[in-house]
């Protein structure tokens, strides 16, 4: 195997092995090891003991799946002269790695948030590396964490009914959103993955309602539920139920803001609030309006 050949493999976490399924451009495919072999792998690799793959891959960076047994990644290779017009980095490459890099960057990282407002679950790439191969043996060039916070009970997991969907998600959506207002509610939704503090996330997700629905002015919880119901209610019921519980989710909003307390909330309120955020992100998203005519016709329209 020659030298000149570079290798990519970014570790995932939450996930399973319906990812599995999930097909890939530019030449990234999504794989798997065994535990086993990605003992062996990482040890190598990396030039450390199997303790400390166990304590970097199990604690730090929780990427196995202990059910399964198996670590899920994505892979690819390249070459030292590896060019891509669309994502190429403008400026001169620090290092082998660099342009390539820069596909990752602008392509693999979106899919990730892509995947995450398809449906619930944090999956996620938290570590990744380049290396080559000598004598058979795998020498790391660059690897580095994204910094993301890992948790264990979110994990994304996809029927294979859903899979098609994805993709047809994945052809249509496109980052950044056009519309300021909707890419800014996005980056609150996108923020209550990344914080260690159930009430910080629930926040975040408050912050993204607010940034879609509210039109300023008084009655913000009135508002704010109204126009949610309206939006995403299918029949008359349907709009009450969740006027409803965004009414609910909003007063102990309230509580969290106003008494500080810490206990208000749980982790399905979360869930459910996260819900409500990312529905409303898509089918706003596919409406294609701004944010005031948004508004201008959920006030001129009745639930369902």
């Amino acid at each position: 195997m020659s030298n000149n050949k570079i290798f990519f493999i970014g570790l995932l976490a939450n996930t399973d092995s319906s990812i599995l399924n999930v097909e890939l451009d530019y030449g990234f495919e999504i794989k798997y090891m065994p535990e086993k072999e990605f003992f062996d792998f990482f040890s190598n690799l990396e030039g450390i003991p199997y303790t400390e793959v166990s304590k970097k891959l199990f604690i730090d960076f929780p990427c196995l799946d202990s059910s399964e047994k198996k670590l899920y990644f994505i892979s690819n290779s390249f070459d030292e002269n590896f060019e891509m017009n669309e994502y190429r980095n403008p400026f001169p490459p620090f290092s082998k790695t660099a342009n390539f890099d820069s596909l990752v960057i602008g392509y693999l990282n979106p899919l990730i948030q892509m995947m995450r407002l398809y449906k619930e679950g944090n999956i996620c790439m938290p570590l990744k590396y380049y290396y080559i191969i000598e004598d058979k043996t795998p020498k790391i060039l660059r690897h580095g964490s994204t910094g993301l916070f890992i948790s264990r009970e979110q994990i994304f997991t996809l029927e294979d009914s859903e899979i098609p969907n994805l993709i047809r998600f994945i052809q249509k959506t496109k980052f950044p959103f056009e519309e300021p207002f909707l890419q800014l509610a996005f980056a609150n939704f996108e923020l209550s993955y990344q914080t260690h503090d159930i009430n910080l996330s629930f926040l975040s997700l408050t912050l993204s309602l607010e940034t879609l629905f509210n039109p300023g002015g008084t009655e913000l919880t009135y508002r704010i539920s109204r126009n949610i119901a309206v939006l995403l209610g299918n029949e008359k019921n349907n709009s009450e139920t969740i006027f409803s519980e965004i009414k609910d989710l909003y007063s102990k909003r309230s509580r969290i803001v106003h008494s500080g307390k810490s206990n208000v909330i749980n982790k399905e309120d979360l869930l459910k609030l996260r819900c409500y955020v990312r529905e409303s992100i898509k089918k706003i998203d596919n409406m294609g309006k701004t944010k005031k005519e948004l508004l201008d016709l959920l006030h001129s329209s009745g639930f369902s």
